[in-house]
């Protein structure tokens, strides 16, 4: 076509100026025009489009609102990514108009002032499909954009992409109208108390210390969770989420440089993105983190000046995450940038699923969970909590998987390795690691209360069928998700459905608590021994002290109803009821004296691992194999972890502990053993 124009141009002998002019206006009429604007709550208008595959399309960009925004088209499925690569622009992005470098996208304006207006020219794909338009100012994308359809016909998902998502809605009350980080200096754990807690855009959260000038550690999933006032260091708030990478350490260095003074020189917002600045010795640093585009991890920029020699960077292998650099160069396990390389480079770190421990508790700080148990004394590295006894710890977590396999590890120090200790470290289900002072000093699959070892079941009363009584978790120290308190109504019950594998005489344990004694008429598939006397549930002294009520009865093989029932006008609070299976004749095992002449460790610091493959269990100390079998249960242990605990153990000092989602590597292993050393260098 566009020759044949050219042609009649050329036949008539129009003047050169006239022929362009006309030229582009054959142009024009042959492009699709389409305008766009903008509509409170940052939001286009229109958020659907339509165009034919391959048509030349003239868009007019019309800014009505208060605020700056562009239009970038980009491909199916990128509209994340290239809202996190914006935002991971940084102080880049005003000179590139916050439109990454990326293959991914079509067309984009440049950023349209407040009132002003942008037109672009682009012909659209040839292939049919919904192309996502976004505004990639930082922030603004979770919610404003829309699709370009590009089909022959006019599709009729049109009008259903008009609809607000759930997701939009959730997304303007987490980011706020700018879509930028929220901001909170703290008390944080594990961290000094000059700490930053930042949320960024995308669900990615970090702590900044601020007092020793480095980044801690990073989370997704959740932000944090105040336990009382921000500003209390007794209420330190709880990280909602998983962490996935930790730094024990600033993870540079100039090279020759083993330490030196650091110096925090404050923080600026980058489009509502925190930039900080501060001094390593000679050195002056600006560092910026946003979330790692299109990925789960983060992207850290830097520009550093003044240095003298080379920049090193050690990449921890135990980290959690993989190191990506622009720059630089692989050196004996470390990252080593040049002077001109630091002074402006990035790093990109990507999560490593399972790579970092599902829960770590460093000891450093009085814990929510901790905070009535004692104070805080110097540990193996930094802090340690004395364990006094008394009802166990369970610290915060998320659910775990151990389907293939586990590891718990902690620094140990006894006051008395004469005496034996249980529930050091425990599963909820599927057991513990205890000590004996003995050859073999520490078992796995010991005893452990008050959580149910080797039962048929365990049943908590919260899930229970009930009548009268109410679910509530009013009163501390309960397991599962609370438990059920009896009114003050005779004939009230709670009642549980149990499955019995095999006939004979089986334990029933309830867990409970009360202010005094209230009994309660124990049935079992609606038949009651009239000729006993009700279970009597005596008094625990307080409603947060619970007890165990043991009854032995015979069951027959299938699914049984246990019902308590109360017999006056109140009753006990009921936690749980756990059912196990005795063989006959057998009779509660009593623990034998064992000589105690030669105490396996002494009262020093010592590293204990545990790990589970499936099949067999290790036991480590200080990084050696101490003992290995095989496993006897095939079950994996499951439930969250507690800590302490055991009736009768003296005091003992806990520091660093760690759960994996896996087996750790004898190498892993003697890196924590050695990451003491580090430390105290």
């Amino acid at each position: 076509m566009y020759p044949s124009v050219l042609h009649v141009f050329k036949f008539f002998a129009i003047p050169l100026s006239w022929s362009l002019a006309l030229f582009f206006a054959l142009l024009d009429a042959d492009a699709k025009k389409i305008t766009v604007g903008v509509k409170p709550g940052l939001q286009y208008d229109p958020k659907v489009l339509h165009v034919q595959p391959g048509e030349e399309v003239e868009l007019t960009f019309d800014n009505v609102d208060e605020m700056m925004h562009n239009f970038v088209l980009v491909q199916p499925g990128a509209r994340m990514e290239m809202v996190e690569a914006a935002i991971a622009l940084g102080a880049d992005g005003p000179e590139l108009h916050y439109v990454p470098k990326s293959d991914k996208v079509i067309a984009s304006t440049p950023v349209i002032l407040p009132g002003k207006k942008g037109t672009i020219r682009f012909k659209a794909p040839s292939k049919e499909g919904q192309y996502p338009y976004v505004c990639t100012f930082p922030g603004h994308g979770f919610l404003m954009h829309g699709i370009l359809f590009v089909a022959k016909e006019v599709p009729k998902e049109m009008n259903a992409a008009e609809v607000e998502t759930a997701e939009e809605k959730s997304a303007w009350g987490q980011f706020g109208n700018q879509g930028g980080a929220i901001v909170h200096r703290t008390f944080m754990p594990d961290s000094t108390p000059a700490a930053i807690a930042v949320n960024l855009p995308g669900g990615h959260s970090y702590c900044w210390d601020a007092g020793e000038c480095r980044l801690r550690y990073a989370w997704r999933g959740g932000f944090i969770k105040k336990n009382g006032s921000f500003g209390r260091w007794r209420t330190l708030p709880t990280i909602e989420g998983a962490i996935y990478h930790m730094e024990d350490a600033l993870p540079f260095r100039e090279k020759g440089s083993d330490s030196a003074k650091v110096r925090f020189d404050g923080y600026r917002m980058i489009d509502g993105i925190p930039e900080f600045r501060y001094r390593v010795g000679d050195l002056k640093v600006t560092e910026y983190l946003a979330k790692l585009p299109g990925k789960s991890g983060l992207i850290r920029k830097f520009k550093i000046s003044g240095a003298s020699a080379e920049i090193v960077w050690r990449m921890d292998p135990d980290a959690g995450v993989s190191y990506e650099f622009n720059k630089g160069k692989e050196s004996a396990g470390n990252w080593v940038l040049t002077g001109q390389e630091a002074a402006k480079f990035h790093v990109r770190m990507k999560e490593i699923p399972g790579k970092h421990p599902i829960l770590r508790v460093g000891m450093n700080d009085l814990a929510v969970c901790y905070n009535r148990k004692g104070d805080l004394h110097p540990g193996a590295i930094g802090q340690s909590w004395l364990m006094r006894g008394g009802k166990p710890i369970v610290p915060a977590q998320q659910a775990g998987d151990y389907s293939k396999g586990a590891s718990l590890s902690f620094w140990l120090k006894l006051t008395d390795p004469t005496r034996p200790l249980s529930n050091i470290a425990f599963w909820e289900m599927g057991g513990g690691v205890s000590y004996q002072p003995q050859a073999n000093p520490f078992l796995f699959d010991a005893p452990v209360e008050p959580f149910a070892r080797s039962l048929e079941g365990v049943f908590e009363a919260e899930d229970a069928k009930f009548k009268g009584p109410s679910r509530t978790k009013a009163n501390g120290g309960f397991l599962g998700s609370g438990y059920v308190d009896f009114g003050s109504k005779k004939g009230e019950y709670v009642e549980w459905d149990v499955v019995i594998r095999q006939d004979g005489p089986h334990t029933l344990r309830f867990r409970y608590s009360s202010a005094g004694s209230r009994p309660l008429r124990l049935s079992v598939d609606s038949q009651e021994d009239l000729l006993a006397p009700p279970l009597p549930f005596v008094g625990t002294r307080s409603w947060d002290t619970w007890s165990i009520q043991d009854h032995r009865v015979d069951l027959k093989r299938g699914k049984r109803r246990i019902r308590l029932t109360s017999v006056s006008n109140n009753g006990p609070n009921v936690d749980r009821l756990e059912v196990a299976e005795l063989k006959k004749g057998e009779e509660e095992p009593k623990p034998k004296e064992q000589p105690v002449s030669n105490p396996a460790i002494d009262d020093q610091w010592h590293l204990l691992c545990l790990t589970l493959d499936g099949k067999t269990e290790k036991i480590y100390l200080d990084g050696a194999l101490l003992a290995t079998k095989p496993l006897k249960n095939d079950s994996p242990p499951s439930g969250k972890i507690g800590l302490g605990g055991g009736k009768g153990n003296p005091s003992y000092y806990l520091d660093e502990l760690r759960a994996y989602e896996r087996a750790l590597s004898e190498d892993e292993i003697m890196r924590l053993f050695e990451g003491r050393e580090e430390v105290e260098k």
